[in-house]
């Protein structure tokens, strides 16, 4: 379970924190309708220079037009914060030490994980309107993932016998049991991306897209993330402060990962005698794919920049990130 939690969390977080700062940071300096036809110049621009970089493609044709392109390199660092809800299904169980075994009797009320998260991440405009950015970073976190078994459930799944038939029933017949599994684990992960960005005026947008692996303690397979983040916002001329953006949006993520781990059920008052450890295998997916979130980018100057962003909806968390342009 914890793998699974993991990763899931991760995914997220390294999704919207990777491409949300290389979307935002300059954009009220590109100018740009997300294109390769730029507005064209005020009266009085400063005349056109020389782009002596190789990146972003077409630039000069950007910069003749008298427009001014942000730094086309980057370098980030960024922390995460996150909570959500998770979903269980397609579960097997055994206990002890006999082998796993579809067991629909065994119910997960309740699995929540806690995700922190250091992400680095280099990215480049390779069109004006076009940012591809690489992530890696090292993830930590845990959660508890709830269990419940009925105790005639699990003393016949043990012993394959129905000891809550007959006229005489002991009294632990019909009881739940309830037990808490604790999953902590760690791990890195690593992915790429892409953000689409444009601009009108003052409003402008992006569109994060952003594919993730995950390898994470307690996990039999890596994690596969696909994340899309689409974001709206405005933009804030600071005068000698530089420029702010202020935007909000949505993430879809998709991820799905088969997790494996095991608890121990209180058995010992029923005709086992004894504590009884229940080992499980289960596919586990996000709550609710669709989230909320709002955030503001301040571009302290052409080389500076630094992000804080909140997410709200069915993963509740947060992203700081600071980066330097060159």
């Amino acid at each position: 379970m914890r793998k699974l939690l993991s990763i899931l969390l991760l995914c997220a977080m390294q999704s919207a924190l990777a491409a949300e700062p290389s979307s935002a940071v300059e954009l009220p300096n590109l100018g740009y309708e997300g294109n390769v036809t730029p507005l064209p110049p005020e009266d009085g621009a400063t005349p056109p220079k020389k782009w002596d970089r190789a990146l972003p493609f077409f630039a000069q044709r950007v910069v003749d037009r008298g427009i001014a392109l942000p730094n086309p390199y980057d370098v980030g660092f960024s922390y995460y914060y996150t909570e959500q809800n998770m979903l269980l299904s397609n579960l097997k169980v055994s206990l002890n030490d006999k082998p796993l075994r579809s067991a629909g009797f065994v119910a997960f009320p309740k699995s929540t994980l806690e995700n922190h998260s250091e992400q680095v991440q280099v990215g480049a405009w390779l069109f004006p309107f076009m940012n591809v950015y690489g992530i890696a970073g090292h993830i930590k976190g845990g959660g508890d993932i709830g269990l419940s078994i009925k105790a005639d459930d699990a003393v016949q799944f043990i012993t394959g016998l129905d000891r809550c038939s007959g006229r005489r029933k002991p009294d632990w017949c019909g009881k739940t049991l309830d037990a808490t599994a604790r999953a902590n684990y760690d791990g890195y992960s690593y992915g790429f991306g892409v953000t689409l960005v444009g601009n009108l005026d003052r409003l402008f947008f992006s569109l994060p897209i952003t594919y993730t692996v995950s390898d994470v303690s307690m996990s039999d397979t890596d994690a596969k993330s696909l994340n899309i983040a689409p974001r709206v916002g405005v933009n804030w001329q600071l005068g000698e402060y530089g420029a702010a953006m202020t935007y909000v949006g949505a993430t879809y993520l998709h991820t799905t990962v088969t997790i494996t781990g095991s608890a121990t059920l209180p058995t010992s008052e029923t005709d086992l005698g004894e504590d009884t450890k229940v080992n499980f295998s289960i596919d586990e997916k996000i709550a609710n794919p669709w989230n909320g979130l709002a955030g503001v980018h301040w571009a302290v100057n052409r080389n500076i920049s630094l992000l804080a962003e909140l997410a709200f909806g069915a993963r509740q968390g947060y992203i700081l990130s600071a980066f330097y342009r060159f």
